[in-house]
């Protein structure tokens, strides 16, 4: 059945990359791609229409453009550092397109892509990547062991971006790799496949699934559910335009076989080989082996001969997966028709080409575990560069940031100081004026106090807490009460004449302020006065404790909190003045 899977494989392969938005144009449209390619026109440069072109020419087999847009997509890359994108996608389809032709770079593209894909986390990517390598591994090197592990990974990828559409076509491919196993278990996946298919409706994906699963069909014998899906098949193939009709002549002449219908078995078969003209070499030498088996079976050992000579002679060295199965057709053939020798001959060569498979399957993964390790060493080269660039710039940007920030720091500290030296010199002068003040009110009080004592009438109850706040300034400001630090709020009140509870009510009602707060101002309006005193110049902590404070720490604090300076900066600064 390997033989059959080729084009199958291919398609599908292809369409996993395909954007859901552009099936249209994959199943026959032409305006979806023109609008892709005018808008290149107006944007090189955009990258995800690069994309999406060259994943239309990918899926519609144009090896040529594929390349040329893949390879737009790789100096866009080259040019802007695109790495997790415009690199990426342009090896995936880049690979695709060197299937064919360059097997060495098809793997290469694919190694480099997965890294890529492998760093960024991209599972988008790595379906399509895994899908390559199954596609890799299958077609040319015919390991179908090694490609179902790699449709197994896609199939994780598909799972993880939740991707129904990609995951039913990787699950048509590895049906197809069970079918070149002739493993029927992998029925299972090819309905699987179907019913998705079905679902969604998209022509080319259920042509295909349809296609495999009837071939499940026949490897069972299972030939009325094979005949079936084989019409419905067909009816996709003329209502769409899209398959291949020698394939469906093939699998018709194979149905027909099962069946014992060996005359309709012939036609179907002569059918398939006039339709060569656009057939590829998998096509023909699948045609050329089914025909031939019939031919053996028919006992016309000789034209089956001569079939099977043409396929290896013509077609197998194109296609390395059919030679085992015309090898071992050409050993039952010159058996039965009694050529030992020859039989024998090509039971050796059979044996040699097995041999040769599993020499070059080694050297192929050496070639192929240097090739990772020369796409790895690359990838950290590329990651030490840009990560080396980066540091660059980064030094650069914090030097930029340190010399803005030193220029903007000194800027910030000469505004400061010039607003604090006009704010301490405001500050100073108030002081000053409120001294003034203070002195010009010491003789308010004194004046009213002796008009109070030869008055005759008693004050109102009213003016009882202004008469004591009267008072409480008096002491203060007269005899300086506030020098003592033993002062309370009790002592001041009971040579008021009062008691505690209303004189601290009092000053609370009138100022706003405890007790404590009022008396500490008055600390610091003396303190201001005798450092104002610059011929004095007493010591700032003999001002501390005359003015009543029992600590230096509370004097300095209290001090800067009321004048926004300290007592040095603030004698500094009446000195400056």
């Amino acid at each position: 059945m390997k033989t059959h899977i080729r084009n199958l494989i291919l398609l599908l392969a292809m369409l996993i990359a395909m954007p859901e938005y552009m099936c249209a144009a994959a199943e026959g449209s032409v305006d979806t791609i023109k609008k892709y390619l005018n808008a290149l026109e107006e944007n090189p440069n955009d990258r995800a229409v690069l994309k999406t072109v060259a994943f239309y020419y990918m899926n519609i087999g144009d090896s040529e453009k594929t390349k040329f847009y893949a390879r737009r997509l790789l100096d866009l890359a080259r040019s802007t550092g695109d790495r997790d994108f415009s690199e990426l996608y342009g090896r995936i389809a880049l690979g695709s397109a060197l299937l064919d032709e360059d097997h060495d770079g098809c793997f290469r593209q694919f190694e480099s892509a997965r890294a890529i894909a492998e760093d960024t986390g991209n599972h988008d990517a790595m379906l399509s990547v895994n899908n390559g390598f199954g596609m890799y591994y299958l077609l040319v090197q015919n390991d179908v062991y090694t490609a179902t592990t790699y449709y197994y990974r896609a199939l994780e990828d598909a799972k993880a971006i939740d991707d129904n559409r990609r995951y039913g076509i990787i699950l048509s491919n590895l049906a197809g790799a069970y079918l070149a196993m002739e493993d029927a278990s992998g029925q299972k996946l090819a309905e699987q496949s179907h019913e998705i298919a079905l679902k969604r409706g998209e022509p080319i994906p259920l042509y295909y699934a349809k296609y495999t699963l009837a071939h499940f069909y026949l490897l069972t014998d299972s030939l009325d559910a094979a005949a079936r899906l084989v019409d419905e098949t067909e009816k996709l193939y003329r209502d769409g335009g899209f398959g291949d009709e020698p394939n469906l002549y093939l699998i018709r002449g194979e149905l027909a076989e099962k069946r014992g219908d060996i005359r309709e078995a012939y036609r179907n078969y002569a059918m398939a080989m006039e339709n060569f003209s656009d057939s590829d070499p998998s096509q023909v030498t699948a045609t050329y082996i089914s025909y031939a088996r019939l031919l053996r079976k028919d006992h016309r050992t000789a034209s089956a001969i001569k079939v099977l000579e043409y396929g290896l002679n013509n077609t197998a060295s194109e296609m390395r997966i059919h030679t085992p199965e015309l090898l071992r057709e050409l050993v039952y053939s010159y058996r039965d028709a009694g050529d030992m020798n020859k039989a024998l001959d090509y039971s050796l060569s059979y044996q040699q080409y097995q041999d040769s498979v599993f020499r070059l399957s080694r050297e192929r993964a050496l070639h192929e575990n240097r090739i990772r390790h020369e796409v790895y060493a690359n990838e950290r080269m590329i990651d030490e560069q840009r990560l080396e660039l980066v540091r660059d710039r980064y030094k650069i940007a914090v030097l930029v940031i340190c010399v803005i920030a030193v220029l903007g720091l000194l800027l910030l500290t000469y505004s400061n100081y010039r607003k604090k030296d006009r704010l301490y010199r405001a500050i100073v002068t108030q002081n000053s004026e409120c001294i003034k003040r203070e002195q010009l009110l010491l003789e308010q009080i004194e004046r009213t106090r002796k008009s109070r004592e030869t008055a005759s009438a008693p004050p109102l109850p009213t003016d009882k807490a202004a008469d004591l706040m009267a008072g409480f300034t008096s002491l203060m400001m007269e005899r300086k009460l506030f020098c003592d630090p033993s002062i309370t709020v009790g002592t001041v009140a009971e040579l008021l004449g009062s008691n505690r509870t209303y004189l601290s009510k009092a000053i609370n009602e009138s100022t706003g302020k405890t007790f404590t707060q009022l008396v500490n101002e008055y600390r610091i309006r003396e303190a201001v006065a005798l450092i104002s005193d610059l011929e004095a110049n007493l010591p700032l902590k003999q001002i501390c404790f005359d003015v009543g404070f029992q600590s230096l720490s509370t004097f300095y604090s209290s001090f800067q909190a009321a004048t926004g300076m300290t007592p040095a900066r603030y004698r500094a600064q009446i000195g400056n003045m």
